[in-house]
């Protein structure tokens, strides 16, 4: 395992637990705040370097007590992470009703300055009430913390266990100018962020891969992060691709993990077994059935960052050179954020990445930061779909985005 990983996973858990820890601190009497500061910080601490020293374990000895236990302290990390974000807002309402309330005392006090004895009395009573508000708000909100700790944990637990294995298939029919009549119905099946690694191995390969061959597809395509960080692993993948017995055969292109894992290697290992890369090219197929259409694929846009040498990232207009104007185009591309540059100029892009937002508790956060999260898109004549992935990223655990296996059927427009 990388030392940019480990330090990766330090940080972001070290982070997470200081300020998780710091807020429970902050719901805390001072008394009680000085006597469990330590015992506080100190399981903090331990939590944070426990997910770090555990994928590194599992990295040079990999059980099934490991993968268990990375899971765990993964999902730990999860739940303490999305527990964080309402708990804050929480706490600014919070200290923002504490303030009011101990204005009004202030003012209170001084309006009630020049009264009688009796009434500075009642002044002295009244600006007790300020602490008192804070304890209780204190108080409340800790519980609201350990009750949204448990309850996203539940949510998690049950994302890990049965979400991340229920399985769906998406059904969409695209119209294609031009499509021709030959091949009408053509049915393409499409997996994407297989992350085969840690947490997809061969039960969750199985899963998936029943769906697919269902389809019966004319050609199965798997649009990127075909693993997690691990190349050595894409055999099981290629297998189960090239098994499907497609009869156009299957084709897969390259997401930011498979950068991360070594690009040459992966596709080295999965051209292997018959399973066709694409990277920056173009083929035509079906040529013989009224001049068939074109598949497309382009690198990932991680390649931009010069990482790994002859895998520069998407370039489309090298892609489209040669192939006769007329011919449907249908382009693999992993990042959808790249139907920008592609829109207008190919009817179809397949593209996956966001995992459908992969935890969405009650709503779905990736689409305040997210312009394509999963499903149908249409811009400048061209169609977008998102598949929601096949696998896991982070904690191992799908909530409320099922893994999901998509029949795209394709008529003529």
């Amino acid at each position: 395992m990388g030392v940019v990983r480990v330090l990766f996973f330090l940080i972001i858990s070290g982070v997470v637990h200081y300020v998780a820890a710091s807020w429970l601190l902050s719901t805390m009497r001072p008394e009680q705040r000085d006597r469990w500061r330590r015992r506080v910080l100190g399981t903090a601490a331990v939590l944070a370097t426990l997910l770090a020293g555990a994928r590194v374990l599992s990295s040079f000895h990999e059980t099934a007590f490991m993968r268990s236990l990375v899971a765990v302290l993964m999902l730990e990390l999860g739940a303490v992470l999305i527990t964080l974000l309402p708990i804050g807002v929480l706490s600014l309402l919070g200290r923002g009703v504490g303030m009011v309330e101990r204005r009004r005392a202030d003012a209170s006090a001084s309006a009630d300055a020049s009264a009688d004895a009796d009434a500075n009395a009642n002044v002295k009573e009244t600006a007790k009430a300020a602490p008192e508000v804070v304890s209780r708000r204190h108080a409340i909100e800790r519980v609201a913390g350990v009750g949204l700790f448990g309850v996203t944990s539940v949510a998690l637990g049950w994302g890990m266990v049965r979400g991340r294995h229920a399985f769906a298939m998406e059904e969409v029919v695209v119209r294609v100018k031009g499509w021709p009549r030959a091949l009408e119905g053509y049915t393409i099946a499409q997996v994407s962020d297989v992350h085969v690694g840690a947490f997809v191995g061969d039960r969750e390969l199985d899963e998936g891969f029943e769906l697919v061959r269902r389809i019966r597809p004319d050609l199965v395509v798997a649009t990127g992060d075909l693993v997690d960080f691990d190349s050595g692993v894409a055999g099981g993948l290629a297998l189960r691709l090239a098994g499907v017995g497609a009869r156009d055969g299957a084709y897969a292109i390259l997401g930011n993990h498979d950068h991360y894992a070594g690009p040459a290697e992966v596709v080295s290992r999965l051209e292997a077994m018959k399973v066709r890369v694409l990277c920056n090219e173009s083929l035509r197929l079906r040529s013989g059935d009224g001049g068939g259409f074109a598949l497309l694929g382009v690198d990932d846009i991680q390649g931009r960052s010069g990482r790994n040498p002859g895998f520069g990232g998407p370039d489309l207009r090298a892609t489209l050179s040669g192939l006769q104007r007329g011919v449907p185009r249908i382009l693999l591309a992993h990042q959808p954020r790249y139907f920008d540059e592609a829109a207008g100029r190919v009817a179809l892009q397949l593209s996956g990445h966001t995992h459908g937002g992969q935890i969405n508790p009650g709503f779905r956060p990736a689409d305040l930061f997210m312009q394509y999260v999963a499903g149908r898109y249409e811009s400048a004549g061209s169609t977008l779909w998102v598949n929601r992935g096949f696998g896991v990223a982070g904690p191992p655990s799908r909530v409320g985005a099922p893994p999901e296996v998509t029949k795209i059927v394709l008529i003529g427009a």
